[in-house]
């Protein structure tokens, strides 16, 4: 009966240990609510016929992909939103970034190759923006899918 009892305190002593140890680890793994609010654009140089949107949270970054298609033509535009909690995201110009501004009066930065077009910008509330456009799953060149640059600089202002 004693032997009953002392085996009994000692499972009883492992689970609260156990437990301790349990709720320590959750306490570095613990979640905590994210709240952020977008603005989409609501009229796009082409058809769209495709929407979808993804979110990635972690630690060191918080990224919201919105992404705008049209099936036949293949022409895809991705918005996406991203910021690293910790310190500003940076951004390499480059000899080919062409400036442009919004109304707001942000600068935008302007780049593109032969299968796609990019312009980003770093908003006030420390997220860096992009509008990623391009064809095909940016497997071929766009050719007379080409936008103006006027046509995504008035996306940008769309989301301002």
């Amino acid at each position: 009966m004693r032997k009953l009892i002392y085996s009994s305190i000692l499972l009883f002593s492992a689970l609260i240990i156990l437990s301790r140890c349990n709720n320590e680890s959750n306490a570095e793994t613990s979640t905590y609510p994210v709240l952020y609010e977008f603005t989409e654009p609501s009229s796009f140089p082409f058809e769209i016929n495709d929407k979808s949107s993804n979110v990635e949270i972690y630690p060191d970054l918080h990224q919201f992909v919105y992404h705008y298609l049209n099936q036949a033509t293949t022409q895809q535009i991705n918005y996406i939103l991203s910021k690293v909690p910790s310190e500003p995201e940076k951004y390499e110009l480059t000899k080919e970034t062409e400036v442009y501004k919004l109304e707001n009066g942000l600068p935008v930065y302007y780049e593109e190759d032969s299968t796609s077009q990019s312009l980003w910008w770093e908003r006030e509330d420390g997220f860096l923006a992009r509008y990623v456009y391009f064809v095909n799953g940016n497997s071929s060149e766009l050719g007379v899918y080409k936008l103006k640059v006027d046509d995504l600089v008035n996306l940008a202002n769309q989301v301002q």
